[in-house]
């Protein structure tokens, strides 16, 4: 009888541990259908990846995680925790845009989270992109984000 892709040594480990190091995991070499079962968690380089991570002391790890019964957001801050030291290296825009880019877009916003939580933010101010302090309106003297946005629905214009 065939052995079920739930059985599967590193499936049981993960399911024990949680999100966990890759290379950690009791079998490196996963068959089809346990790969559909288990993601990885990590950065490279390739497109929109912005450069290979392998010269930033000697690469990241990959966090593998069970797809359908750990939380995104926990596998990104063990992510984080596991390659702290490495990331240091590394700007928190380039952290976050290549981050982002490693899950589905409908779950690019738990990854923006988790990053602004721990402390990655990014200042775009200095980019000519989004500001960063408020504005303060002229007319009703309250303290906007974004002034054009706000100017069209001023309660004194």
């Amino acid at each position: 009888m065939a052995k079920e892709p739930s059985d599967s040594r590193a499936v049981r480990y993960l399911a024990e541990h949680g999100p966990s190091p890759r290379e950690e995991l009791p079998v490196q070499h996963l068959t089809t259908n346990v790969r559909t079962l288990i993601g990885t968690l990590n950065i490279s380089g390739g497109p929109g990846g912005g450069g290979s991570t392998a010269g930033v002391a000697g690469g990241l790890t990959g966090i593998a995680y069970l797809r359908e019964e750990h939380d995104l957001s926990t596998v990104v801050e063990a992510w984080l925790a596991v390659n702290e030291e490495q990331i240091e290296q590394l700007p928190p825009d380039s952290i976050r845009r290549r981050l982002r880019a490693s899950v589905s877009h409908d779950k690019r916003d738990v990854v923006s989270d988790v990053l602004s939580a721990a402390g990655y933010e990014v200042d775009y101010a200095d980019r000519g992109g989004r500001q960063t302090d408020p504005f303060e309106c002229s007319l009703c003297g309250s303290s906007v984000p974004d002034i054009a946005s706000h100017l069209q629905s001023c309660p004194e214009r």
